[in-house]
């Protein structure tokens, strides 16, 4: 892959920033692979800043305990929510370790597509503003994925940190309209393994490993035997918090796996000792997980079977979201005439008012939105993505459910087996793009958005 592009008849060699809710992906354009792969948080301590320091801290150094020092995001939801720790991590990055030259390097940012007007101007302008890029672009992450597999029409199911997202391409541009979204990803299973532990395991040493010098090992219901690490005073919460996000991924990475179809009508099934798996605890507990295993993972394509304590954090939905664009996606070619077969129509089980989908619901409910002629090279295309997407089966379950629900199509899902790459799929995507020899002409400049303005430009260049 060729790490050379060209802006104003110059080779340059772009820097692509992907920001995610979990991990933040920096790196440069024709790499296989982000440089840099960060947490989307930041500790910082109670002390006023000094001059020309940092105030707050990042990367694997957030997790070094510190008295009184709080961890928190820098992302939510894929967007920024603190513009101010936003800055310092890149700055760092870009500057201390990077060490790159801004004024010979232009930068690819990747957005989701539910990112509005008003954050996008945002974006463009606060970069514009701290950093001596010569031009910048903005691309959506369904395309950059859509870039990364060589597809340019294909349905991404992106399965994040903190959201799941359905999005239909169409000669490399996101469908906006048809995109689907709920949160029903990583932080819900995160959420959805806290229920289980406290309910199944009263009184389980939840200790931290951080808090940990050495230990015993034990089974539950035996109480856990390790020795304290001595740490410094006044630990926060949300630094305890931040830690126990390790936790809950090793749990869902090693122990989850998707049953082969809903487990309601299939229980007995797994309640089989050949299912059970023994976790080791950072305390040196062990704890042994059977049909446990197969819910949590489950509740992915069926959360309404699985109601969370804390309900206001989840509320239920049904993936429809308002995305407001100025621009129409896609007009399809006219056909003399349109016959009832022909029509766009639910599925059976939606014909009446749905509150909650689930991951297969909420891919065959866009995949139905979108034109019937789009439809069949829709269903042989579908991108699975994201971290959350490598829990065991998942895949195979999502297909089964299509192929079930849709007998007419062909159905056929790509995901790649490497879980780095998966879970970069959007960053190297948005390698690729700004690597290609035709890509100059998109970038757009500081001089360029000023005179033109930024309606014009985020409506019209960066689609």
């Amino acid at each position: 892959m060729s790490g050379s592009a060209v802006h104003g008849g110059d080779e340059i060699n772009a820097i692509v920033l992907d920001p995610g809710s979990y991990y933040t992906r920096i790196g440069y354009a024709g790499d296989d692979f982000p440089k840099i792969t960060t947490p989307s948080f930041f500790a910082i301590g109670p002390d006023p800043p000094k001059k020309g320091k940092r105030t707050r801290i990042f990367g694997e150094a957030i997790g070094v305990p510190r008295s009184n020092y709080e961890v928190k995001p820098i992302i939510k939801d894929s967007l920024i929510v603190d513009w101010d720790a936003a800055i310092e991590q890149y700055k760092y990055y870009f500057e201390d370790v990077l060490k790159i030259n801004y004024k010979e390097q232009p930068i690819l940012i990747v957005e989701p597509v539910w990112a509005t007007t008003e954050y996008r101007q945002k974006v463009v302008e606060e970069f514009f503003a701290n950093f001596d890029f010569p031009a910048l672009y903005l691309a959506k992450s369904p395309t950059c994925i859509s870039f990364q597999q060589g597809r340019a029409n294909c349905l991404v199911v992106d399965i994040g940190h903190d959201s799941v997202s359905i999005t239909p391409v169409i000669d490399g541009m996101s469908l906006l309209r048809n995109t689907t979204k709920t949160h029903y990803a990583g932080a819900f299973l995160n959420a959805q393994i806290q229920d289980m532990l406290n309910k199944k395991y009263p009184n389980l040493d939840l200790c931290a490993k951080y808090s940990v010098r050495d230990r015993t090992p034990t089974k539950y219901p035996e109480e856990a035997k390790y020795t304290q690490r001595q740490l410094p005073d006044n630990i926060t919460d949300s630094f305890y918090e931040y830690q126990q996000l390790a936790l809950w991924h090793e749990i869902k990475e090693t122990m989850l796996e998707v049953p082969e179809k809903k487990l309601a009508s299939d229980r007995e099934t797994y309640k089989d000792e050949t299912h059970k798996r023994s976790f080791e605890l950072p305390s040196g507990q062990s704890i042994e997980l059977g049909i446990e295993r197969f819910e949590l993972a489950d509740s992915l394509f069926d959360p309404k079977s699985y109601p969370l304590r804390d309900q206001d954090k989840f509320p239920p939905t049904n993936g429809e979201v308002s995305i407001k664009t100025m621009y129409d996606d896609y007009r399809p070619v006219k056909r003399t005439k349109r016959t009832e077969s022909s029509q766009s129509s639910p599925p059976p089980e939606e014909e009446e008012a749905v509150t909650i989908r689930g991951l297969s619901q909420l891919v065959a409910h866009t995949l139905t939105s979108v034109d019937i002629d789009l439809r069949a090279s829709m269903a042989h295309n579908i991108i699975i993505s994201g971290g959350t997407s490598l829990i065991t089966q998942l895949t195979e379950r999502i297909q089964a459910d299509l192929s079930n629900t849709n007998p007419g199509l062909k159905v056929r899902l790509h995901a790649v087996g490497s879980s780095a790459e998966r879970s970069s799929q959007s960053w190297i995507g948005g390698s690729v793009l700004s690597s290609l020899g035709t890509f100059h002409q998109m970038w757009v400049t500081k001089e360029e958005y000023q005179q033109a303005g930024a309606e014009k430009i985020l409506n019209q260049r960066f689609r």
